[in-house]
């Protein structure tokens, strides 16, 4: 029976798979079913085990746990979470004094304990999976037993080419074809069985059968896989969760083969009572503090010492995305808006930004400055500027480095050209979402986000590359679920036309990476395109932004400090394992589970403040208009995709939003009214259709009567429509004419028709200090109106130039016309 924990190990392991969204959005019912026949399987094969006795003061143990389960997020938890109902399970018993069912609290105690140290490790798989994908040197292996079992195969530079009778297919090997994630998951779970093993001569042999076993499996199962999609031609079955089961399934029946595990054994006789000594209080705060120093050894965020904010981005080397010409009333096509005008305007709100035109990056120019922009390069530096700027990050200066995809426009070759001085690499690929090829999304851990996403929710990627980066890099963002495509220099974006080819890296991609080199930091950014102009003010874009040259704008202080707590944990981790040396070893584990869970629940939130605290976001130097879209209470589309779909188009808005920009004003998308209120110069609602509150009503003609302004736009085709409920605060109202179709203003205190059929009109009312515009038909403000075919990218026609006039002159005469 004792061979079930192999398979139960396996199921456990796999369970990660269908939980955690490395390689397919989440399906926790398929994951907890998996944890459920996984517990089963410790359940029945530590059949034989009971525990007879169990101090009640053991209830202690609960403390650390629920800590643990609240500040940790969901589902990181899950290990904690099977504790807590093994030790529940085992004081009710104990309280009804129930002899039956002994083994249940066993089983679930040490499922919680598997799954717990394999969520210890994640971090240490993050890592690896993220800088070492590729593992060259297997694929002349599975070459000979791809060989072996009739594949026509060959090796060329890591590369295993398979030939069929109607193509050749490239293989790379990498850690994700391999099935790395689960193997390591198994791996982790593994040793911690081996651990009740009595004696190490038996634990070498199981761990050396382990590792020859699998490095047989995952050789024939990779070779498998390849006879699988060159018969279906589909590339899913290497990620494929349950394909990845069912192939681990049969790595464990291979385990249970070989491995008895009959030496496999336990006591917890320390349960029977619970006492108190100074040796053990010793015990218990050198495993606390090595925890706790092990975590700030690898959260700790150096707070350095805040610079002045001067920025120099570098133009001189760059003809893409260029910042120099304004984004105005004139100036229309995709080169208007595919530009970092708005980007660099908005920044010298809260920096101090200058340009560079036609001076090489000297250390005599760079001395003047704190931060360093070198943005899509379209030339290449020479050696003098890149030893320059090495010795500008050595100095303490802070350089950002931005790139983009497949190596357009030879960006990336340039770029690599000093960021290689950093261990950094724009690898000339694009990445997608798996299984659907669309632009990924980034959202940060729950759990020690890097600083500079800390204020970031979500943003989407229009496509970026990948990065190489040093394995004492930091991890800024790590794309899950995608894939990285290697690039061609055949079509005119470098887009490859061929697709489903097996030559990619998938799963957790490194999309941003930061360096701490001498005094100075580095910080590499892979997608270009979500600083242009008409995306810019879109999702997450602002925030990143900010966090980044926040980051940047710190020369390094304590850069040792990670070292020294992670050395330190280390050193009383040992003197922990030999005071505990002469223990039962389910003590000696239990100790390290409980005390190392609260130890974690008081570092992550203490560190985290500390970090928190240090990187304040920055406010702005100087004012600046920004205009807010409420989107809790109005109903329409933007996206930072210009293309993003050609239907539909009366409901999106993004040449309006983006065009607030021309008259000089800064938009933003806001997810309630009150953030809205709080941060806006100017409220803007379209089609509003959920109701309003007596608060928010307040809080609206509180705002305008402060000074705020109002622009509501609606139409008669907006059916649940809930302006009234909001103007009539303000004695307006909007009505159906009931002659023809259209809506009415009323109250208004001007009235200003621009269309000539009167359909469209706008009123307009001071109120209070500030001002309120009412619009109908917002209809025409829409895509379908102001840019149905090129979006952003429109060099208007006349009726196009007539509607875009009469939003400038909304902003410029009605609400600011003293302003802008």
């Amino acid at each position: 029976m004792r061979r079930l924990l192999l398979l139960g190990l396996v199921l456990l392991s796999c369970s990660w798979l269908f939980i955690l969204p490395i390689f397919t959005s989440p399906n926790y019912l398929i994951g907890f079913l998996f944890i459920t026949i996984g517990v089963i399987c410790f359940i029945t094969g530590l059949g034989d085990y009971k525990i007879d006795y169990f101090n009640k003061k053991y209830i202690i143990l609960l403390v650390p746990l629920i800590l643990c389960i609240i500040l940790i997020p969901f589902p990181l938890t899950l290990g904690p979470i099977l504790i807590l109902i093994s030790v529940l399970h085992l004081l009710s018993r104990s309280y009804l004094k129930c002899g039956r069912f002994n083994n249940v609290s066993i089983g679930l105690f040490f499922s919680g304990i598997i799954l717990t140290f394999q969520m210890l490790f994640f971090p240490v798989y993050s890592i690896v999976a993220t800088h070492f994908h590729r593992v060259d040197f297997l694929s002349g292996f599975t070459s000979v037993v791809g060989r072996l079992f009739g594949l026509e195969t060959s090796v060329n530079n890591g590369v295993i080419f398979v030939q069929t009778f109607q193509e050749i297919y490239p293989f790379t090997t990498t850690l994700e074809k391999l099935g790395f994630f689960p193997w390591f998951s198994i791996f982790i779970g593994f040793l911690v069985l081996l651990f009740f093993f009595p004696r190490v001569k038996k634990i070498g042999l199981y761990l050396l059968g382990f590792l020859v076993l699998s490095v047989i499996f995952v050789l024939l199962r990779y070779v498998s896989l390849v006879f699988i999609f060159t018969n279906t031609g589909d590339l899913s079955v290497f990620w494929n969760p349950f394909i990845i089961t069912l192939s681990f399934i049969l790595f464990a029946l291979l385990l249970m083969k070989f491995m008895s595990f009959k030496d496999f054994s336990f006591s917890f006789d320390f349960l029977k009572n619970l006492r108190f000594k100074r040796s053990r209080f010793v015990m218990f705060l050198l495993v606390s503090l090595s925890v706790f120093l092990l975590v700030g050894g690898f959260v700790f965020q150096d707070p350095g010492s805040e610079k002045n904010g001067r920025v120099l981005i570098d133009e001189k080397h760059s003809l893409w995305e260029v910042s120099t010409r304004p984004m105005d009333k004139e100036w229309y096509g995709q080169n208007s808006t595919y530009n970092y005008y708005s980007w660099a305007e908005w920044l010298d709100y809260y920096y101090q930004v200058e340009r560079n035109t036609n001076i090489s990056l000297t250390s005599d120019l760079l001395n003047n400055y704190d931060i360093l922009v070198l943005k899509c390069p379209t030339s290449s530096y020479s050696d003098e500027e890149v030893d320059d700027i090495v010795c500008f990050v050595e100095n303490g200066g802070g350089l950002y480095l931005i790139g983009d995809h497949t190596n357009i426009l030879g960006m990336n070759s340039y770029l690599n050209k000093v960021a290689s001085r950093f261990g950094i690499v724009f690898n000339t690929d694009a990445t997608f979402k798996l299984g659907t090829r669309e632009e990924s999304t980034f959202v940060p851990e729950a759990l020690f986000p890097h600083i500079a996403v800390k204020n970031v929710e979500s943003f989407n990627f229009l496509t970026s590359c990948s990065l190489q980066a040093p394995v004492n890099s930091e991890n800024v963002i790590v794309g899950n679920s995608i894939f990285a495509e290697p690039g061609t220099y055949s079509t005119e974006m470098f887009f490859r036309e061929a697709e489903n080819l097996p030559d990619i890296d998938y799963g957790l991609i490194l999309q941003s990476a930061a360096v701490k080199h001498g005094n100075g930091r580095v910080l590499a950014f892979t997608d270009s395109t979500c600083f242009s102009g008409f995306c810019m003010f879109m999702d997450g874009y602002e925030d990143f932004n900010l966090g980044v040259f926040e980051y940047l704008n710190r020369s390094n202080m304590f850069n040792y400090l990670n070292l020294v707590f992670i050395v330190l944990s280390f050193i009383l981790l040992g003197i922990s394992l030999y005071l505990l040396r002469k223990k039962e070893k389910t003590m000696i584990l239990t100790v390290f589970i409980f005390i190392g869970m609260f130890s974690f629940a008081i570092g992550a939130p203490v560190f985290s403040y500390v970090n928190n605290a240090s990187y304040q976001t920055p406010e702005g130097h100087t004012d600046y208009i920004k205009v807010c879209f409420d989107q809790e209470h109005s109903f329409f589309k933007t996206s930072p995709n210009p293309f993003v779909s050609l239907e539909n188009m009366e409901d999106d808005y993004n040449v309006f939003f983006v065009w607030t920009q021309r008259v000089g004003c800064f938009p933003s998308l806001e997810k309630t009214l009150e953030s809205s209120v709080s941060n806006g110069n100017a409220v803007v609602m379209i089609n509003p259709n959920v109701d309003f509150d007596d608060k928010e009503i307040n809080l609206v003609s509180s705002y305008v009567r402060a000074g705020g302004k109002l622009l509501l736009m609606d139409t008669v085709d907006n059916v649940d429509s809930t302006s009234n409920q909001l103007l009539q605060s303000f004695n307006i109202w909007l009505s159906k004419n009931s002659t023809s179709d259209i809506l009415e203003i009323n109250g208004y205190g001007l009235d200003i028709s621009v269309s000539e059929d009167n359909i469209t009109s706008i009123g307009v009312k001071g109120w209070g200090n500030g001002v309120i515009v009412v619009m109908v038909d917002s209809y025409l403000f829409s895509d379908e109106k102001m840019g149905p075919l090129d979006r952003t990218f429109t060099v208007p026609n006349d009726t196009q130039r007539w509607v875009y006039n009469i939003e400038y002159f909304i902003f410029e005469e009605l609400l600011f016309k003293d302003e802008l």
